[in-house]
């Protein structure tokens, strides 16, 4: 395999999580809404009694979908590098242009809530690669 081979396979799968974030954040707020309605409905029939401010507020339920994107994003990008805080920096950097990006989308606002909520999705999901690295060697 070439070394651009190697790089693409390694720059693909984070390119490709790259424009489904944009994607989602370009959405109009009727198509954001539609979304997070479905996975809220979802989300209360799998946890049937659910109440809270998740299960009732959809900006808040919104917020939270911040989550597994950027879980998936942290997962790709630990699998990516073999350095940790390259993934940690990459992941930082897109949540940082996302929120930025916002500010230029009439229909959205920067909001620091989503960048921690982006932060903590990649850091569990970059944690978790690095533990089944650690445990896979000891094996």
């Amino acid at each position: 395999m070439t070394l651009a081979q190697k790089r693409l396979r390694q720059l693909l799968p984070i390119a490709i999580m790259l424009m489904i974030i944009a994607i989602s954040t370009m959405q109009s707020p009727n198509e954001t809404i539609s979304v997070s309605v479905g996975l809220q409905d979802f989300c209360k029939s799998i946890i049937p009694n659910a109440s809270g401010r998740w299960a009732t507020d959809m900006h808040w339920f919104r917020s939270l979908l911040h989550l597994p994107l950027y879980f998936m994003l942290g997962i790709i990008t630990a699998f990516s590098f073999t350095r940790p805080w390259v993934s940690v920096l990459v992941c930082s950097a897109v949540a940082l242009a996302d929120e930025t990006f916002k500010i230029f989308l009439p229909t959205r606002e920067f909001e620091i809530r989503d960048i921690a909520l982006d932060a903590i999705g990649f850091l569990v999901g970059i944690g978790l690669i690095i533990l089944y690295r650690r445990i896979s060697i000891k094996h």
